[in-house]
């Protein structure tokens, strides 16, 4: 396949802040994905699709408790897409515009970096997985009444970013990954937890080592060598040069693993800016995984901001083709993918986590489309 993207930049006017909190899913049930994307502490907004070059920005709600994770999800059961970000829900409104309603499930969550649904505990319900610089990575169990508080289970102690789920040892429980370890669902229903190293992660540079540069990845989990045993493929989040690659496991059972690289920056070229987004799977349509991230503008490199597919060539995670499929001076940040346009290939779109001044949209927030045309 060859690779062809065309750039739609769909809205230059939202609200200067930090933005995260992003999903592509069809909330309204008409059959196409809408995007969310939300403030850090602000306002939650829905992009309707109607065409590539055309969406209408929509209120989802406000007071988002949440700095990066959000995810849709059906929590009351109804056969509507909800909305979790942070420590509380939004019930949809059926009706892109009206805001969804705002329900607390733990007013103290604070500062959720990542935030998914993943069935832990194997009753066929999918629960919230949530990971904090404040608190801990943790799951909730839904109960029959959403509207009340919701039972947390701890798992281990966070870092900043890096949480994803998998079954990593082949007993066909989901078990919990935390960039550099990953934690075994011991019983099967997420009430023991027992930590097995993976492998480091790339430490800062000397000049750049604030707090949350530490242990911060994108992680996910999948079988990149077709060997039928869970892989973790991994960007490094918030670290200027960067790095991207998996981690093999070779024992299968999550015990020996053995770390291979998709791209390695080499001091040679200018230093790209931090990873921040992730997709791991069939980008051409072969069947293998292949690896999707952008450089994001907040933690820039020493060249404007690219966005990159790494296909996989060999289809066993041996051999990688770097291809940059938007360079337009625009960043992504939390970039999702998805077939919004219908045509069968998977689209992508992302929006910056605080736009800089010397961005194409003359320093402007954003959200970027990328329509996929491929042949």
């Amino acid at each position: 396949m060859r690779f062809r993207f065309i750039p739609h930049v769909i809205d230059t006017s939202l609200p200067v802040a930090y933005y995260a909190q992003t999903a592509l899913a069809d909330l309204d049930n008409d059959g196409v994905l809408e995007y969310v994307v939300g403030q850090r502490v602000g306002d939650i907004f829905l992009f309707k699709y109607h065409a590539p070059d055309r969406w209408t920005r929509h209120l989802l709600g406000t007071d988002s408790p949440s700095d990066v994770g959000g995810c849709a999800l059906d929590v009351d059961g109804d056969g509507w897409l909800d909305f979790v970000a942070g420590g509380a829900w939004y019930r949809n409104s059926r009706r892109p515009d009206v805001p969804f309603e705002r329900i607390t499930f733990d007013a103290e969550l604070a500062s959720v970096h990542d935030l998914f649904p993943a069935d832990v505990d194997g009753d066929g319900r999918a629960e919230i997985v949530s990971m904090s610089d404040r608190n801990s990575l943790r799951w909730y169990k839904i109960p029959p009444d959403q509207a009340g508080p919701w039972p947390m289970t701890e798992v281990g102690p966070a870092v900043h970013a890096g949480a994803a789920a998998g079954d990593l040892n082949g007993n066909g429980h989901l078990d919990l990954v935390r960039t550099d370890v990953w934690f075994e669902n011991a019983r099967g229903d997420g009430t023991l937890w027992i930590a097995h190293p993976i492998g480091p992660n790339t430490p800062p540079p000397p000049d750049f080592q604030p707090y949350f540069a530490f242990n911060a990845t994108h992680a996910a989990v999948r079988d990149v060598n077709r060997s039928g045993a869970s892989d973790v493929v991994y960007t490094d989040a918030e670290i200027p040069g960067g790095k991207v690659w998996w981690m093999e496991n070779v024992s299968g059972d999550g015990e020996v693993w053995a770390r291979h690289e998709i791209y390695n920056w080499d001091e040679e070229t200018p230093r790209r800016g931090a990873y921040h987004s992730l997709y791991a799977g069939d980008l051409d349509g072969d069947g293998d995984v292949d690896v999707l991230s952008c450089e994001m503008e907040a933690v820039g490199g020493e060249a404007p901001p690219r966005w990159y597919i790494w296909e996989n060539l060999d289809g066993l995670g041996g051999a990688w083709q770097e291809h940059v499929i938007f360079d337009g001076n625009l960043g992504g940040h939390a970039a999702v993918v998805g077939d919004v346009t219908g045509n069968g290939l998977p689209d992508v779109i992302a929006k910056p986590w605080r736009a800089q001044p010397g961005n194409a949209v003359e320093g402007r927030m954003y959200v970027v489309f990328l329509e996929n045309v491929s042949e």
